[in-house]
């Protein structure tokens, strides 16, 4: 995807900045920083279809051709709506910065999201009234267009990467941090291999004594083609983690 390769692009480029001594003034006591962290990637991403289904029926000779609530010849119409949801999941990963000048840093992280549920719902609606998967399982009826009941979801992953610019607002042992940068998202476990390019932007807070400390992130990663819903989604993902400074 050209999306994506401009995201490698970028940090490729980023590099020779990352290699640049720091400024005599930077408000960092050490150029490198390492973050372990874990948390939770929220997403509610969909895809919905509605197919018709009205079964013909043969007319006879001296029988009028019709069934109450039909034409003439046909039965009433059915319809099957069915939709696939991708939920949440806990995220691990880690992340790299390097400061540039002042109080920026160059960043890159990797991360994995090993519990997406991707779950399948629907109902069939017959004249008005409709039954969800619910009603199906509680007769053990098996409706037009397959299984539409909850429960039978599978698990997906998600490895996400890339990288961007992070700025301290103040220096200090107390700094609060706003990000913004870009990345892919590739996707195994719903029966095919798929990758989203993303947009990322959202704040931080950097608590640190000495070269440890503590780093809270908050971070949309915005997807804006889907490969599920097919159109823009948003990924935000709450994370915490263990700081190092080198």
């Amino acid at each position: 995807m050209p999306l994506v390769r401009a995201t490698f692009v970028f940090i490729i480029l980023a590099l020779p900045l990352a290699a640049a001594p720091v400024a005599a003034d930077d408000a960092s006591d050490f150029q490198n920083q390492l973050v372990v962290f874990g948390g939770m990637s929220i997403l509610d991403a969909s895809q919905t279809s509605t197919t018709t289904w009205r079964p013909d029926f043969p007319g006879f000779p001296g029988l009028p051709g019709r069934f109450p609530g039909s034409g003439p010849g046909r039965f009433p119409e059915i319809e099957v709506r069915t939709s696939t949801s991708l939920g949440n999941s806990v995220v691990f990963g880690a992340r790299y910065s390097r400061y540039v000048k002042d109080r920026l840093a160059v960043e890159a992280d990797i991360s994995v999201g090993p519990s997406h549920d991707l779950e399948p719902d629907g109902e069939v609606c017959l004249e008005g009234r409709c039954f969800g998967g619910g009603d199906f399982d509680r007769f053990g009826i098996r409706p037009p267009g397959g299984d539409l009941g909850r429960g039978r979801g599978q698990s997906v992953t998600a490895w996400q990467y890339g990288g961007g610019l992070a700025y301290d607002i103040t220096g200090g042992d107390v700094r609060p941090v706003i990000v913004f940068g870009a990345g892919g998202a590739s996707w195994s476990g719903s029966g095919r291999s798929e990758t989203d390019f993303e947009l990322r932007f959202g704040a931080g807070l950097k608590i640190l004594f000495g070269r440890v400390g503590a780093r809270v992130d908050v971070i949309d990663h915005l997807v804006l083609d889907h490969f599920l819903s097919g159109k823009s989604e948003h990924n935000l993902h709450v994370t915490a983690g263990l700081l190092v400074g080198f």
